[in-house]
């Protein structure tokens, strides 16, 4: 038999071509999706919180029915929003401290989480507004929390570490809902911020401020 008369063969009637051909509609589904993503990013950024779908749509150059139809899967949005913003954070919370004596690891941590604090903040407002009705939600709340309270351990000393008292009440003076309050409630700016918290922070440790 010639083989080499195979190579040039047509295929036989009746059997598919099994090569994957993209889903067009799939694609734009995915697309659509990542552009209302960015719009709601964007307008939380800007200070909404819970942004409507008229906000979104003509934010995202979409149509107001494109939005409706992903809007109906809020909380997935809000996850995927939590995980982007998260990938935004991950260098300020890796990078390594250039300062590991204390009291020098203290204002460097609290300089931190004022890096920190001013990315996540419009979002924890976000995730404050939809976290009682999903629980999902809420996990990524308490995600926050972790992150900060294990940013502050990576500078304090053993014996700050082991007075829980101690700990707890620092946490609380150096938690994302203080800085929050000094920010948008009482208006200080992130520098005042900082310095009113690093005074705080060495009042409760026994520091001279």
């Amino acid at each position: 038999m010639d083989l080499s008369s195979l190579s040039n063969a047509r295929p036989l009637s009746g059997l598919r071509d099994e090569t994957p051909r993209p889903d067009g509609r799939r694609e734009r589904s995915a697309a659509s999706r990542r552009r209302i993503l960015a719009a709601m990013v964007d307008l939380i950024e800007r200070g909404q919180p819970s942004p409507t779908a008229e906000a979104v749509a003509a934010n995202a150059g979409v149509s107001l029915r494109t939005v409706f139809r992903h809007f109906e899967e809020m909380e997935n949005l809000h996850l995927e929003i939590a995980a982007l913003v998260f990938e935004r954070v991950r260098h300020i919370l890796e990078r390594p401290f250039e300062r590991r004596d204390w009291p020098a690891s203290l204002e460097e941590s609290i300089a931190r989480r004022a890096e920190f604090f001013e990315v996540m903040a419009p979002f924890k407002t976000a995730i404050d507004v939809h976290r009682h009705r999903s629980r999902a939600i809420s996990a990524q709340h308490r995600r926050i929390t972790v992150m900060s309270r294990d940013l502050l351990a990576t500078a304090l000393p053993a014996d700050v570490l082991a007075d829980r008292q101690r700990f707890e009440l620092l946490a609380l003076v150096l938690s994302l809902e203080s800085w929050q309050r000094l920010r948008e409630q009482q208006c200080l700016t992130v520098t005042e911020a900082q310095a009113a918290i690093l005074r705080g922070a060495r009042a409760i440790v026994g520091l001279q401020t």
